[in-house]
């Protein structure tokens, strides 16, 4: 029986495209819903939006929702595939205890991976006028040899941008991208022109497990935008290709900030206007 239910809300565009709302009244009609978002330009949007009865997660999704109790996990997103949805929540299912349910609002598809679930993802994908597909099982995207390892990329599109623990470290130039790491450090990325900065700034990783995440866009154009006042103090934040780390700087009370780096600086810039703090950006491109 389903009591409690996780939304997760993930990227920007869900909110952009006016759909969270809609979404969160259809799931209330099925147990007790919390909703999350994770990320920062899903948070961003969700403030641009003005909508409030979201939990902003501090943590990475996965790590917080194992320490929870939940019957079901729905994820909420408007990407450009059903594909990206797919792959989504096929990796969520590998990393947490529930069964997952996927919404994907820009191609109307609702999919479920566990037939025990089949029954409500059919109801909710009534409910929404969408279509039910049975998840895939992609296979294994992760694999070695000596002290080489390898980890695909599923569902890049040609154009995408690639993060690593949030860190933009190239564009997809191929469909087939493929991260390769010696001794935990990456040597090449397969299908990607690399921006070299962006890997020299993650360092050692754990190829099987870290966060990777390919966009299309950082996000779309939008006149949506939230004006937040808070409290500033005398402290300067330098940010040098971890744009994404920006609201541990806000919540210390940055009076403005300093950036490397064109994305970081167009992305930390984007942000902090809406808390009216300036920023001076160094960039080369």
């Amino acid at each position: 029986m389903i009591k409690r239910i996780c939304l997760r809300f993930h990227m920007s565009k869900i909110f952009d495209n006016n759909w969270a709302n809609h979404i969160i009244n259809i799931i209330k009609n099925y147990g007790e819903v919390y909703c999350v978002v994770a990320g920062t330009m899903g948070k961003i949007a969700m403030m641009d939006n003005n909508i409030n009865n979201i939990i902003v997660l501090k943590e990475r999704f996965v790590d917080w929702i194992n320490k929870e109790n939940f019957d079901l996990v729905i994820s909420a997103t408007h990407t450009t595939s059903v594909n990206r949805m797919l792959a989504d929540i096929w990796h969520l299912s590998k990393k947490i205890k529930y069964p997952i349910i996927g919404i994907e609002t820009n191609t109307h598809t609702v999919a479920y991976l566990n037939d025990n679930i089949k029954e409500i993802a059919e109801k909710i994908a009534n409910d929404l006028k969408f279509n039910l597909i049975k998840g895939i099982d992609f296979g294994n995207n992760y694999w070695s040899d000596g002290n080489k390892e390898y980890r695909k990329v599923l569902a890049t599109e040609i154009g995408d941008w690639l993060l690593i623990n949030g860190i933009i470290v190239g564009k997809v130039k191929s469909n087939d991208v493929i991260i390769v790491c010696e001794n935990g450090n990456i040597i090449d990325i397969k299908g990607v022109e690399i921006k070299k900065h962006g890997i020299e700034k993650i360092g050692k990783i754990d190829l099987k497990n870290v966060k990777i995440d390919s966009i299309s866009l950082l996000r779309d154009e939008t006149n949506k935008r939230a004006y937040i006042p808070i409290t500033k103090k005398e402290k300067i934040a330098f940010i040098e290709h971890t744009g994404y780390d920006i609201f541990k700087f806000i919540e210390e009370g940055i009076c403005c900030a300093i950036t490397i780096g064109d994305d970081t600086t167009i992305i930390v810039g984007d942000i902090l206007e809406r808390f009216d703090i300036p920023i001076i950006g160094i960039i080369d491109g």
